[in-house]
């Protein structure tokens, strides 16, 4: 056997011991927010929705590895993930997330955020035709409480803007008149939007400011995460060169 034909051997044996690890050992435990529809909603087992069927794709079927996909609160998702509870979730990789977890290099959702206005508005007229974000200084905005990509925009921007508890009472209060405008996510706004039949109302207007580019975020404490992250990159790379991942979330997304 030649030098050359030994460390192709020694490579091939590696990449399967490294797949077989991964297969026999426990579930991978995905936690996901059990109220984001249409992204993931639905306590424990029950959670459903598009980020829950990308990774099930990804990590069970394409992976081949047994997984467990779990909806909690939020904050309890990242406790979770932190004190190693559950292996990983997909989110935002800001710098405090990554002291306890681990981040695949590949982008694997991105989420676009909009304008929401009410039709007709002089919001509505005005950023339809200029939609620069320092017009949105010129009129009432609203936020939800804890959307880090919105508190970190508004700043950037000098924009002064109120808080609400969710996306459904921004859209109530734009719909009465009480807000002019409110920056979320397109799927997330338009899924609300259906929900409250506030679709004579309320519209998403095209440009988009700006993007939450997801990535997934695995636990310092899951045994083998290394290994397990550079068999997801490689994977999400090939989805993405051959065009089947964009497929597989626009397939999602339609759902």
């Amino acid at each position: 056997m030649t030098v050359t034909s030994a460390i192709i051997r020694i490579v091939a044996l590696s990449g399967i011991l490294i797949s077989s690890t991964l297969a026999t050992a426990d579930p991978i435990k995905m936690a996901y927010n059990s109220d984001w529809p249409p992204f993931s909603s639905g306590a424990g087992e029950a959670v459903g929705g598009i980020l829950p069927g990308l990774l099930d794709h990804l990590v069970t079927k394409r992976m081949g590895l047994e997984t467990l996909h779990s909806g909690y609160p939020w904050k309890r998702v990242q406790q979770n993930v932190k004190t190693g509870r559950q292996d990983a979730l997909i989110t935002v990789p800001t710098e405090q997330r990554l002291e306890w977890s681990q981040s695949s290099k590949s982008v694997v959702y991105e989420v676009e955020m909009r304008a929401v206005v009410k039709r007709g508005s002089k919001a509505d007229k005005i950023l339809m035709t200029n939609p620069e974000a320092a017009r949105l200084g010129d009129f009432r905005v609203c936020d939800i409480l804890g959307n880090g990509w919105g508190s970190r925009f508004m700043k950037t921007n000098n924009i002064s803007f109120e808080t609400a508890s969710n996306v459904s009472r921004c859209l109530e209060m734009i719909s009465k008149g009480r807000m002019d405008v409110t920056i979320q996510s397109v799927a997330v706004a338009g899924q609300k939007i259906r929900e409250s039949s506030l679709g004579d109302d309320l519209r998403v207007l095209p440009n988009t400011y700006g993007s939450m580019a997801f990535t997934l975020l695995v636990s310092k404490k899951m045994p083998g995460a290394d290994d397990f992250l550079k068999k997801f990159d490689d994977l999400v790379v090939e989805m993405k060169d051959d065009g089947s991942l964009a497929k597989l979330i626009e397939t999602l997304r339609s759902n």
